[in-house]
């Protein structure tokens, strides 16, 4: 009898341990399906803009840092991939990537994108050899120049009315870099561009010594993350990003950043009057 109780209670206790195991198991579902998942990467293409933006870790630039740190604040990472800015622009619009960093405001760009609040202010100035005597004014003083352009920027309307008009002569081309080999080279007579990439770039390219900028903005504007309106979450990377963007200005984050990447440019090439700072919506 002893032997066939205890060959009778065995089973009652692997059905015991059994059971203890599934109850342990069932209790510790819910933490497993409820954990939360780490915050999908937002993917956006970038290009070759320094000090702005630039394929160099650990911050690509100090507007990618900005970009960054704003979707950081929603605990939300970013990937970053750099094109020329033609492309950039293109794999963004068609949704293969979620946005681009960084773009002015333009009213054919609305139909595609999602504009960010302002991110920093900026100015173009015309750069063109130190050999060279020349001063301008007005749009209309320029009409005796050959300028180059690069193709997919922003020049600002009324310059760009008198490109459209014809009463400018200009040549455009894909990169920054060919445009200040053409100045230096006497093909073109003038090239516009933001004042502390133009420094940086002749810096690299070894032309420093013989190109400047005139001091009077050729134009003054505002550069923004578009986010691409066919990718279904946006909108909601739009929010996160504002949100972020909005607590590193209030903490004098923003500020410190630019103080600290572009020491020697004047603080008037950092201000935009009378300009509307929100695009579109």
């Amino acid at each position: 009898m002893c032997q066939q109780g205890q060959l009778y209670r065995k089973p009652l206790v692997i059905r015991g341990s059994n059971l203890l195991l599934g109850v342990l198991l069932i209790s510790a579902l819910p933490t497993v399906l409820h954990a939360e998942e780490p915050h999908q990467s937002v993917r956006l293409t970038n290009g070759h803009w320094p000090p702005y933006m630039e394929n160099t870790p650990p911050h690509y630039g100090m507007i990618s840092r900005i970009v960054s740190l704003a979707f950081g604040k929603n605990d939300r990472p970013v990937t970053y991939g750099f094109f020329p800015w033609s492309r950039a622009k293109l794999l963004a619009e068609k949704g293969f990537w979620d946005g681009s960093v960084a773009w002015t405001c333009r009213p054919e760009l609305l139909r595609y994108f999602h504009f960010s609040d302002p991110i920093v202010e900026h100015n173009y100035v015309l750069f063109y050899r130190k050999d060279k005597d020349f001063d301008w004014a007005e749009v209309e003083d320029l009409e005796s120049n050959r300028i180059g352009l690069t193709q997919d920027y922003n020049y600002g309307d009324e310059f760009e009315e008198a490109v459209a008009a014809g009463t400018i002569s200009t040549e455009v081309t894909t990169s920054d870099e060919s445009n200040f080999r053409k100045l230096a080279a006497g093909r073109i007579d003038l090239f516009p561009m933001e004042p502390a990439v133009g420094i940086e770039m002749l810096k690299t390219l070894n032309l420093d010594d013989k190109i400047t900028f005139h001091t009077t903005p050729l134009q003054s504007d505002y550069l923004y993350l578009v986010l691409s309106r066919r990718v279904p979450e946006s909108e909601r990377y739009l929010e996160e990003f504002n949100e972020g963007l909005r607590k590193l200005r209030e903490a004098g984050r923003i500020e410190e950043l630019i103080n600290t990447s572009l020491p020697d440019l004047p603080t008037r090439y950092l201000e935009v009057e009378n300009g509307d700072a929100q695009c579109g919506e």
